[in-house]
């Protein structure tokens, strides 16, 4: 089964992440580091292989594997 694999080095850390908000089963979430800046964190564990995530990803952090 495939999963997605997260690129954080990719990834633009936008407080508006279309990501967190596609992804069914909450794999995929921000965490608030300060005004404006967040960090998103990827469970592996959670994800179920839909893709909805690398096809929104605007920068490609996110691929199926």
């Amino acid at each position: 089964m495939k999963k997605a694999k997260f690129n954080e080095s990719k990834c633009d850390r936008s407080p508006f992440c279309p990501v967190t908000k596609v992804c069914p089963e909450g794999a995929v979430t921000r965490i608030k580091e300060g005004f404006m800046q967040i960090r998103i964190s990827y469970d592996a564990s959670k994800c179920i292989g839909c893709g909805k995530c690398a096809k929104v990803c605007p920068h490609a952090a996110f691929s199926m594997k």
